[in-house]
């Protein structure tokens, strides 16, 4: 088993609903665990190939578990920790349009939880992976997954537009506010709420906040520690602000979270970003949406 990472972008049909495919082959480490970490996004669909595979994962500062061969992970606000053996691993971020195609339950009924995945139409999870399982060679791997979201896809729902206009809101950094938001979605602010909890997880003030410290913590990343203040979002106060944020999603100092030894998340941020545009999920543009309007 080499060990190996690819990435592949959705085709434009399927962009406005996935953010892109994975694959990860990790080897033997000596007994040691892979260990890496998900930072706070969108929601994923991932499926375990590899049969007895030792994966397990925490939310934040929750109790360690182990995720079932096909799993939903719910839209996160905080990070994700995860330890693993050799094995192989696939899948597929959901954008919260894709989320109201999929699933019935609201987004928020997931928010930082990991669980085995809902059937998606007729495809049980068990369905699911048995069809994966026969994956011929790695670039099959985003067919299937076009074949499938392409079968299961549930029509456009009349909040779609909306859904749509609050995506590309929450990466625009001038949009500081939930006011702003609701000025830049011409959405009332209730109505911003109820769009917000079902389809993205999380009530529009705490992604605003997501957003603000992604930005700033990739920024932070890229600098380097000299860095600093002159990084982060001009929407925060002081760098304490922002501090305290990492503690929030984090659970820990920005520098001590960018010096923990994570091969696997440094791999994965770089190539996010060289194959699908952006470090993070959670701050990718919003396909289908005039970024003038």
């Amino acid at each position: 088993m080499t060990p190996r990472m690819i990435m592949w972008p959705a085709p434009d049909d399927l962009a406005p609903y996935i953010s892109g495919y994975h694959l990860y082959v990790v080897g033997e480490n000596d007994r040691e665990p892979h260990r890496g970490a998900f930072e706070p996004a969108w929601a994923s669909l991932r499926i375990v190939l590899t049969e007895d595979s030792e994966w397990r994962v925490r939310s934040g500062n929750g109790k360690w578990l182990s995720p079932p061969p096909v799993s939903l992970f719910g839209p996160s606000s905080l990070v994700t920790w995860s330890e693993s053996q050799a094995g192989i691993l696939i899948g597929a971020g959901i954008r919260p349009r894709g989320w109201l195609r999929l699933f019935a339950a609201p987004a928020c009924d997931w928010a930082d939880r990991i669980d085995e995945a809902p059937a998606l139409g007729i495809m049980t999870p068990a369905a699911i992976r048995d069809e994966f399982r026969k994956t011929p060679h790695d670039d099959a791997v985003p067919c299937l997954f076009n074949a499938l979201f392409r079968r299961v896809l549930r029509p456009p729902s009349a909040a779609d537009k909306a859904i749509a206009r609050i995506e590309a809101a929450l990466v625009d950094p001038a949009i500081e506010t939930v006011d702003a938001l609701t000025q830049s979605t011409v959405l009332h602010v209730r109505r911003l709420e109820r769009l917000a909890l079902r389809a993205f997880g999380f009530p529009p003030k705490l992604l605003l906040r997501r957003a603000r410290f992604l930005r700033s913590l990739h920024a932070l990343r890229a600098t380097g520690r000299g860095g600093g203040s002159t990084a982060i979002d001009l929407a925060y106060t002081d760098y304490s602000h922002f501090i305290r944020d990492s503690h929030d999603f984090l659970g820990m100092s920005p520098q001590a979270f960018l010096e923990t030894d994570m091969p696997l998340l440094r791999r994965s941020l770089e190539l996010r970003k060289a194959v699908l545009g952006t470090p993070a999920q959670a701050l990718d543009c919003a396909p289908g949406v005039d970024p003038s309007h």
